[in-house]
C-alpha cells in the first residue's frame, strides 16, 4: 500500500485533514490541538516526501499556530486560504461576502442562544451543536434558512454546519492542485468534506495525471459511512493516522 511512496518520495504528496485526523475532536474548537507526536511526524515527512500539506476547514492562521513545521503546506477554510511564504492568500471571490457571513452569524446567535457560533473571519460562520446536541434539528433548519437568505453555501461537518462564501473552492479543488502530476498521493480525513478530496484523487488517476492514489479514512463513531466505504484503507482515529505517517516517514524502497 505504501510502496509507491518509498519508490519515489520526491514525487509523492501527502494531504491531511486536521480536526479528527491530526487532532482529537474536542467540545470547544478553540481547544483543539494536534496529537502529541504529530508535529514531529509531520516534520519528518516534510524531509522525506516531496509535498506534505494540511487541508482543513480551519483558518490558516490557526493551523500555522498549532503546526509550526517548516516546509509544511497549509491550506485553510476548505481551500479558500493558503499560506504563501509568510502571507495568507485568500480566494479573490471571498471578500465581497464578508457582510453576509457576519449577518448570518449574528442572526444565528440571536435565534439560538445555546448554539455556539464560530466566526471564521470573512469566509464562514460555523454553527456547532456538540455541546448542545438537542439543538441539532433547529440548528440545521436555521442554517439552511440563513444560507438561502444571504446567498451563502452550506458545508456540513461533524455536529456542525458551516455557512460559507459561495466560491467554487473545496477540499477537492485544493487536492487536485496539490497532487496533479504526482507519482503517488495520499489523502487522509474523517468527515464529509474529505469526500471531495477522495474524488479529486480518483479523477486525477482516471486522467493519467496521478499513478498511485491512496484514500485513508480516519475512523470514529461519527465518521460518515460513505467516507468509510470509499476509502482504500481505514485507521483508528488520530492515533492510527499518526502510526501510518510514522511508517511513511521511515519507509525505504
Amino acid at each position: 500500500m505504501l510502496a509507491p511512496f518509498a519508490e519515489e518520495p520526491s514525487r509523492s504528496v501527502v494531504i491531511l485533514d486536521f480536526d479528527g485526523s491530526l487532532a482529537p475532536i474536542v467540545d470547544d474548537p478553540a481547544d483543539a490541538a494536534p496529537l502529541p507526536g504529530a508535529v514531529d511526524a509531520l516534520a519528518a515527512l516534510v524531509q522525506r516526501i516531496g509535498r506534505v500539506a494540511v487541508v482543513s476547514g480551519r483558518p490558516v492562521e490557526f493551523l500555522r499556530s498549532v503546526l509550526p513545521v517548516d516546509g509544511l503546506v497549509l491550506v485553510g477554510q476548505y481551500g479558500v486560504e493558503r499560506l504563501d511564504g509568510a502571507t495568507v492568500v485568500t480566494d479573490p471571490g471571498v471578500p465581497g461576502w464578508a457582510e453576509a457571513v457576519e449577518a448570518a452569524a449574528t442572526e444565528a446567535e440571536a435565534a439560538l442562544p445555546g448554539l455556539y457560533v464560530e466566526r471564521k473571519g470573512a469566509v464562514a460562520a460555523a454553527l456547532h451543536w456538540r455541546r448542545a446536541p438537542e439543538l441539532e434539528a433547529a440548528a440545521v433548519d436555521l442554517g439552511r434558512r440563513l444560507a438561502a437568505r444571504h446567498g451563502l453555501a452550506l458545508e456540513p461537518g461533524r455536529l456542525t454546519l458551516e455557512l460559507r462564501a459561495p466560491v467554487e473552492v473545496d477540499k477537492g479543488t485544493a487536492t487536485a492542485a496539490l497532487a496533479a502530476d504526482a507519482h503517488a498521493a495520499l489523502v487522509a480525513g474523517d468527515d464529509r468534506g474529505d469526500l471531495a478530496a477522495f474524488a479529486a484523487l480518483s479523477q486525477l488517476q482516471e486522467r493519467g495525471r496521478l499513478r498511485h492514489a491512496l484514500r485513508i479514512a480516519v475512523r470514529s463513531p461519527e465518521a460518515p459511512g460513505e467516507l468509510l466505504r470509499q476509502a482504500d484503507h481505514q485507521v483508528d482515529g488520530p492515533t492510527g493516522l499518526l502510526a501510518l505517517l510514522d511508517t511513511i516517514g521511515t519507509a525505504r524502497s
